[in-house]
């Protein structure tokens, strides 16, 4: 097992989550943790070095609670963890775990008719280096895709209106080359790298997208792949830092 990466050890972590049912069944008492409302979110007190964030479904919701939590104190890092939508070209089946490579926004811009442009076409680029994307290679993002190796480590897609028609799907999965959706990503891993803490992401495939009455759905399965590999990571930090993360 790949240790912790050096600067981690002995500092705290901060999960966050949209909603309970993507992170309560990693952790146990979970009705008896200690918790913090926030005016946006709410923080859960797991151990001392371990706190869980909710933020609420949706990018506003997600960004806003996170800079809330990431004022509160110093963090060492942050994991962001889910479900989420594949897009039926990347091949995923529902069930499946992946961590994220990067972050897509393949919604922002303005549609022409000449096409879509996206933030950097407009002359405002979300990063220096990509217009709609940040791309996650920090050593802490390394380390956490190797806890849960051989989940494949995609390029992920964060949007606002989910893909519910098969055209929406081909969309949105071609504008982001991206192979998961999911509905707050970007808006957290963008507020940690303002607060410069390292980001890392991993998400069950809840469903495959496209036409919404036909779309394949097992939450129930996706919630139980989550959960282990959430318990893991955590249990591989309790190694390293020599105190109970459960």
């Amino acid at each position: 097992m790949e240790k912790v990466p050096e600067s981690f050890r002995f500092s705290p972590l901060l999960v966050v989550a949209a909603v309970a049912l993507e992170i309560q069944d990693a952790l146990s008492d979970w009705p008896h943790l200690p918790r913090t409302s926030f005016p946006v979110g709410e923080m859960i007190t797991v151990s001392p070095r371990i706190r869980v964030l909710m933020t609420g479904v949706g990018a506003i919701r997600a960004a806003a609670a996170t800079a809330l939590a990431l004022q509160s104190q110093p963090w060492a890092a942050l994991l962001h963890v889910g479900v989420g939508g594949a897009y039926p070209a990347s091949g995923l089946p529902v069930g499946a775990l992946v961590t994220a490579a990067s972050e897509c926004d393949p919604q922002a811009g303005i549609l022409t008719p000449d096409g879509y442009r996206d933030l950097g076409g407009l002359g405002f680029p979300l990063t220096t280096d990509f217009p709609n994307r940040i791309v996650f290679d920090s050593p802490w993002a390394d380390w956490v895709a190797q806890q849960v190796a051989p989940a494949p480590r995609l390029p992920f897609a964060t949007v606002q209106c989910c893909s519910g028609t098969n055209a929406a799907a081909e969309m949105m999965a071609s504008r982001a080359g991206a192979a998961v959706e999911n509905m707050e990503g970007l808006a957290v891993a963008w507020t940690a790298g303002r607060f410069g803490v390292p980001y890392a992401a991993l998400r069950a495939i809840s469903n495959l997208t496209g036409d919404r009455d036909r779309q394949q759905w097992n939450l129930p399965m996706a919630r139980a792949v989550l959960a282990r590999a959430v318990r893991a990571i955590l249990a591989a930090v309790n190694v390293e830092n020599g105190r109970d993360c459960s």
